[in-house]
């Protein structure tokens, strides 16, 4: 318990109070005053409902989940073939962490912020105040998605009520100013509608950058995984060519679906739902010498 609790630092609270305020001006300032309980209304709340109800669900699985923990006394497979050796270690010798005084596996790197190894580490992240690794990698992705259409819907929600609201306003002013002027009042007051101006507006400098950012993380995100890559190798790759090291092909680059395949699961039709566990395994994981060994190729 005392982890968890832990677990909620600043970034986190920052993070978890924009998700109830963005919710909040959406609701009770553009969909039930404008649409109300209409069809596009009762759409809308359920649209925007389940999508950002699933990306805070994911991302809570971030925040408290293990990353993905190295068992305590792993030892590599000392039957492994040379070829899956030179993955581990340029010298070909087993990857061992003086840190954490233990054998590391494959792809495993040492986080400096949690003082541990994480199994096929990605990066770690501040907004979550945890490590995205082998264990919650789908789920991130996942994430990123939702929040990703939730933020979008966010924006274009509150877009739409400006410009229907500036509309309405310049059809007001006509009609106060034509030859049958009379008196027109606005619904909720003019205090009112300078509170929800100021809500909607800074619910919008809030969301737009952050749909921005996020939706170029998913898209690198989703290149990363297509090619089977974690942050940490594509920038050791980036290094190497630096260094002018002569390029050789990502060992776990097995293609597109298989690559897809290994880290969002075998049911292709559940990988946009939350996952309900975290990734098993994490310490072996297929290379192209294996599928060149039994014959397979690359999708």
């Amino acid at each position: 318990m005392l982890n968890s609790i832990k677990k909620v630092n600043l970034y986190v609270g920052l993070v978890l109070a924009t998700y109830i305020y963005l919710f909040c001006v959406d609701v009770f300032c553009v969909i039930v005053p404008w649409l109300n309980w209409s069809v596009p209304g009762i759409l809308n709340l359920v649209i925007l409902t389940f999508s950002s109800a699933t990306s805070l669900y994911c991302y809570l699985f971030c925040v408290f989940l293990d990353a993905g923990k190295v068992t305590e006394g792993w030892k590599p497979d000392e039957e492994a073939s040379s070829a899956v050796q030179e993955v581990k270690r340029k010298d070909g010798a087993p990857r061992y962490c003086q840190k954490c005084k233990q054998y590391k596996p494959p792809r495993s790197h040492h986080c400096r912020v949690c003082q541990r190894c994480v199994l096929r580490m990605d990066h770690h992240c501040p907004y979550t105040n945890n490590c995205v690794g082998h264990a919650n990698y789908r789920t991130f992705l996942v994430f990123l998605f939702y929040v990703c259409a939730s933020l979008v819907h966010t924006i274009g929600l509150i877009a739409a009520h400006t410009l229907h609201t500036l509309q309405t306003s310049q059809e007001q002013r006509v009609i106060r100013t034509g030859p049958q002027s009379r008196p027109v009042h606005l619904e909720n007051g003019f205090r009112n509608i300078i509170l929800w101006a100021v809500l909607e507006t800074s619910a919008f400098a809030l969301a737009l950058p952050a749909a921005i950012g996020l939706i170029m993380l998913l898209g690198w995100h989703i290149h990363l995984a297509l090619t089977n890559k974690t942050t940490i190798e594509y920038q050791e790759g980036v290094r190497s060519r630096v260094q002018g090291v002569p390029y050789s092909e990502h060992p776990y680059d097995l293609g597109p679906y298989h690559n897809l395949h290994q880290i969002l699961g075998e049911n292709v039709c559940a990988w946009c739902l939350p996952p309900c566990s975290s990734s098993h395994g994490g310490d072996k994981f297929i290379t192209v010498w294996d599928m060149a060994k039994h014959g397979l190729t690359k999708d």
